[in-house]
C-alpha cells in the first residue's frame, strides 16, 4: 500500500503539471483560488465596516485580531475542507478518482503556463513598439503605477515578476505540495491569496492585512532561499552567468523591503547581467548589460529548466523520503 500511495503522489504531480502547461488556468468562476478571493473580500470588508466608529486605538487592534482570525481560520479551514475532499474521492470513489481530483487541486495551486503567457504578451507589444499596451497588460501582474514606464523599466518589471513567480507561483506551492499533499499546496496558496489581496501597508490594509503579511513571509522563507540553488543549476545549464548570480546575490537579495523577494530577482539579475530596478524602491545587479526582449525570454527558460531541476532533483527524492518513513501512510490514514 505505501508504495501505491507515493505512486499516485507523484502521478498527480506529473498530471496536474501536464494539465498547467496544455490547459492553463481553469475558468474563474470555478477556479478554487478565486473563490477563496472572493471570501477574503466578504470578510475584509465586514471587518472593515464593524470598526468604522471604534476610537483610533481600540479599531487599530479590533482590525489586526480580526484580520488575524481570518488569515489563520481560513487557511485551516481551507486546508481541511480539501483534505476532507481528497479523502471522500479516496474512500467512496477510488484511486483513479482520488488522483484526478487531487491533480485539477494541485494545478489551481501553481502556474507556469499563465505567467509565460502575460509575459510573451507584454514582449509582443514591445516588439510592436506598443508601449501603451504593453503598460496596460504589465499593470495586470504588477502592483506599480504602470502609466509612464520606459521599454527598459517594462522589461525590468517582467524579468522581476518572472523571477518572484518562480518562488510564488511554482515552488512554494509545490513545495508543500511535497510535504503535506493538497492541503499543503492549499494552505500555501490562501496564505498566499491573503497576502496579494490584503497585506498591503496602507492605512485601509496596515492592521487588517498584518497577519497575512507575516504568514506568507514565514512559509515562503524556506522555498525563497531554496530557489537560489535550483536558479543558479538553471543558469548553468543555460550557459549564463552563473557565477556573477552567486556575487549579485550575495551582495543585493537584501536591498528589497521584501524578506524574501530580493533572493530569487537579484539572482536574476546577477545571472543575466543586468540590473532590475523599482523606482524609488530597490536596485539590484549592474548594467553590465542592456535589458532586451530576449533576456526576458532567457528569464523564462531559466525558471522553467529550473522547476524541472527542483521536481526532480528535490521534490520526489522528498516525496520518497517521506514514504520511506510511513508519513504519506499516516496521513491519509490508509
Amino acid at each position: 500500500m505505501s508504495l501505491e500511495i507515493v505512486t499516485e503522489i507523484i502521478s498527480i504531480l506529473f498530471i496536474a503539471t501536464l494539465i498547467d502547461i496544455t490547459l492553463g488556468e481553469p475558468p474563474n468562476r470555478i477556479h478554487p483560488v478565486v473563490l477563496i478571493g472572493r471570501i477574503i473580500n466578504f470578510f475584509t470588508k465586514m471587518i472593515k465596516n464593524a470598526s468604522k466608529y471604534r476610537k483610533e486605538k481600540e479599531k487599530e487592534n479590533f482590525e489586526k485580531i480580526m484580520g488575524s482570525i481570518l488569515a489563520l481560520g481560513l487557511t485551516v479551514m481551507v486546508s481541511l475542507v480539501v483534505y476532507y475532499l481528497c479523502m471522500q474521492s479516496f474512500f467512496l470513489l477510488g484511486a483513479i478518482f482520488f488522483v484526478i481530483v487531487s491533480a485539477v487541486l494541485l494545478k489551481t495551486t501553481f502556474s507556469i503556463r499563465d505567467m509565460d503567457n502575460h509575459i510573451k504578451e507584454i514582449l509582443l507589444e514591445l516588439d510592436k513598439n506598443d508601449l501603451d499596451k504593453a503598460r496596460k497588460s504589465l499593470s495586470k501582474i504588477v502592483s506599480r503605477d504602470t502609466q509612464n514606464l520606459s521599454e527598459s523599466r517594462i522589461m525590468s518589471a517582467c524579468i522581476e515578476c518572472v523571477a518572484e513567480s518562480f518562488v510564488d507561483g511554482i515552488l512554494s506551492p509545490l513545495f508543500y505540495y511535497g510535504l503535506l499533499s493538497i492541503p499543503g499546496s492549499m494552505m500555501y496558496r490562501t496564505i498566499n491569496t491573503l497576502d496579494s489581496m490584503i497585506a498591503y501597508k496602507d492605512d485601509y490594509y496596515n492592521k487588517v492585512g498584518w497577519m497575512s503579511a507575516k504568514l506568507d513571509t514565514i512559509i515562503n522563507a524556506i522555498p525563497a532561499r531554496l530557489s537560489s540553488v535550483f536558479l543558479i543549476v538553471s543558469m548553468m545549464v543555460c550557459g549564463q552567468d552563473w557565477k556573477n548570480a552567486i556575487k549579485i546575490f550575495k551582495r543585493d537579495y537584501q536591498n528589497t523591503e521584501s524578506f524574501n523577494a530580493g533572493i530569487p530577482m537579484s539572482i536574476m539579475a546577477g545571472g543575466l547581467n543586468i540590473r532590475l530596478e523599482k523606482i524609488d524602491h530597490y536596485k539590484l545587479g549592474d548594467m553590465q548589460e542592456q535589458l532586451t526582449i530576449q533576456k526576458c525570454k532567457t528569464s523564462l527558460k531559466i525558471t522553467k529548466i529550473a522547476t524541472l531541476v527542483f521536481m526532480f532533483s528535490f521534490l520526489i527524492p522528498v516525496i520518497m523520503i517521506l514514504n520511506y518513513f510511513d508519513w504519506w501512510t499516516i496521513l491519509f490514514g490508509i
